[in-house]
């Protein structure tokens, strides 16, 4: 009887700042990491409260399992002092930025100007799409796998992101 070979997939912890974040990492799962054969990525939510609360969290989560790689996705309308960033790279956490926040990412993705402000993108989002963007199955069509591959040519932090997800494809 032949031995059964196995194959370890590499571990990926993903925390988002809120539930957009976890909505749109879920989405990306799906899309990127579904055929059992590529990363296996922990989703987590850090509900807010700042990125040191983000960061916190990822530092939270590796106390009790060891992933090969961490990322905090966050935005980026409140400051990452430089502490926090030496404090991520230590505990080896690499840090995504949305610009100024998810639903700017969101938009850039669309092909749609990015207003400056997170409560204007916020409000441009929700007027172009009409969809609750804190449920994974309202991003659909609207991001599929061909629209964020031409996006993540455009869009450093998306590349980096998606990098991650499908292990660099």
């Amino acid at each position: 009887m032949a031995k059964r070979i196995r194959h370890t997939r590499s571990t990926l912890l993903v925390v988002g700042e809120g539930d957009t974040e976890v909505a749109f990492l879920r989405h990306l799962r799906v899309i990127f990491c579904s055929d059992g054969k590529g990363v296996e990525v922990t989703i987590r939510n850090a509900y807010g409260k700042g990125p040191e609360n983000v960061i916190n969290t990822v530092i939270g989560h590796c106390r009790s399992i060891d992933y090969d790689h961490r990322m905090a996705f966050l935005d980026t309308d409140l400051l990452w002092t430089a502490s926090l960033k030496k404090q991520a790279r230590a505990e080896k956490i690499e840090m995504i930025g949305s610009t100024p926040c998810i639903e700017g990412l969101l938009l850039q993705i669309l092909g749609e100007p990015v207003p400056s402000s997170s409560s204007a993108c916020k409000k441009k989002l929700q007027d172009l799409l009409g969809s609750d963007m804190t449920d994974r199955d309202h991003y659909g069509s609207r991001f599929s796998r061909g629209v964020l591959m031409a996006a993540r040519l455009k869009i450093p932090e998306l590349h980096a992101l998606l990098n991650r997800f499908d292990g660099g494809k």
